[in-house]
């Protein structure tokens, strides 16, 4: 009998330990996705404003990579497209993937995608999507420019930024998809990535607001594209 309600004890424990690590978890990635966008666009090379105000859709992903020749990588992040009423609620992302170019030991790349045509942001509705596959993508260029509406190079532009060493990175073949498991304990149930990308940010919790109003800073949803 008393076995058996130490065993209950330690079951419920183990239970409210693996809660306590899922939300910190949670907060961390939050966290690390803000200070991602705030430390690009505090850098000497911020991402310009105009381009910023015509994106569809902004991820912000830190990828760990490790190996040498083949290197693969994984990593999370947040995703956030705007609505009729600013900035909607984020989704989790997954990358997942395997980097050709030349890698010496580990790195860590931060970095920032503007979804910029209508048709990057439908994709972000799948499950998942190859980048450099299923949307072409370009390392995004510096500089204001004068005017709005100017083409994009590619459907994505990418700004990134990386530690440690290396001699090559490339973010083609990258898969992403939604973090189903991390946006049902952050919203209470399960969601597609459509109703996620659709619903206004202002209604998501106070800890995915956090996101949001980085966003809100930098690229306001009130700004004429």
């Amino acid at each position: 009998m008393k076995k058996s309600k130490i065993f209950s004890i330690l079951v419920v424990i183990f239970a409210l330990t693996s809660i306590q690590a899922q939300a910190f978890n949670i907060e961390r990635r939050v966290g690390v996705a803000r200070s991602v966008l705030i430390q690009r666009m505090t850098s000497a090379n911020p991402i310009p404003r105009y381009l910023l105000n015509q994106a569809e859709c902004i991820a912000v992903t830190r990828n760990v990579k490790a190996g040498f020749i083949f290197g693969g990588e994984g990593s999370t992040g947040l995703v956030s497209c705007r609505t009729s009423s600013g900035w909607s609620a984020p989704s989790f992302l997954n990358t997942a993937g395997v980097s050709f170019g030349f890698l010496i030991g580990g790195q860590v790349v931060d970095n920032v995608l503007l979804f910029m045509t209508p048709l990057s942001r439908q994709m972000l509705n799948r499950a998942n999507l190859t980048l450099g596959g299923d949307l072409s993508l370009a390392v995004g260029p510096y500089g204001e420019g004068v005017g709005t509406n100017v083409s994009p190079l590619a459907h994505i532009l990418v700004y990134s930024a990386g530690t440690g060493l290396y001699a090559g990175f490339s973010l083609n073949g990258t898969l992403i998809s939604h973090g189903d498991e991390r946006n049902r304990l952050v919203y209470g149930k399960y969601l597609t990535a459509g109703e996620i990308l659709s619903t206004p940010g202002m209604l998501a919790s106070p800890l995915m607001r956090q996101f949001v109003d980085v966003l809100e800073a930098y690229a306001p949803t009130g700004v004429s594209r």
